[in-house]
């Protein structure tokens, strides 16, 4: 299974391209030796992305920047983890240092950065790389085979990954209200429970 996904019956106006034709590709590099709790950039590893940025550790240097719409995509993962090939899209330049076993994939000219995350985000084309009895660790070359079907026209990606994030944040603000409501529940029992009678 470890070939290119194919791509096959492709709406009218989308065609297959290259990952490396729509993005640019920059592995992680080493941050644990300027790991400081009083850091001033955020070092990205995989507990950050699959805890999407919960989790953070804070370094004193940044030698792999990234950038405002960038994606960093976890590339290394024990078996049958959640992390491998998840995604988190920056969102302000100059704050993230994107730590090894994570690379940047930076969008190029005419391909919508909201739409490539939507794409990328635990595909199942690298995901298939996973064997559930060892560490997975997606080389380059793997990138470098990714093809993905893709709307042609930049207007149209840029559709799609608007109404995408839109139905994510729809999600996350659902879920929070039904936290809340579960919190709300909860205080309501207890009140019922141990109220004087």
């Amino acid at each position: 299974m470890n070939t290119p996904a194919a791509v096959a019956n492709l709406p009218v106006g989308w065609s297959k391209r290259r990952l490396f034709d729509l993005c640019q590709f920059i592995p992680g590099k080493a941050h644990e030796p300027f790991i400081d709790p009083l850091g001033k950039f955020i070092c990205v590893n995989s507990k950050f992305i699959s805890t999407e940025g919960e989790v953070a550790k804070t370094c004193n240097q940044n030698i792999t920047p990234a950038r405002k719409n960038d994606i960093l995509l976890v590339m290394s993962d024990l078996p049958n983890g959640r992390a491998l090939a998840k995604c988190y899209l920056v969102d302000h330049d100059e704050l993230y240092a994107v730590n090894q076993r994570v690379c940047i994939l930076r969008p190029r000219l005419g391909c919508d950065p909201k739409m490539l995350f939507h794409v990328l985000n635990r595909n199942p084309y690298f995901l298939a790389f996973n064997d559930g009895v060892n560490q997975t660790h997606l080389l380059n070359s793997v990138f470098e085979k990714c093809e993905l079907a893709v709307p042609d026209e930049a207007e149209e990606q840029t559709r799609i990954g608007s109404a995408l994030s839109d139905a994510d944040a729809l999600i996350e603000g659902l879920e929070r209200l039904i936290a809340k409501k579960r919190l709300i529940k909860q205080g309501a029992m207890q009140d019922l429970l141990t109220a004087k009678r």
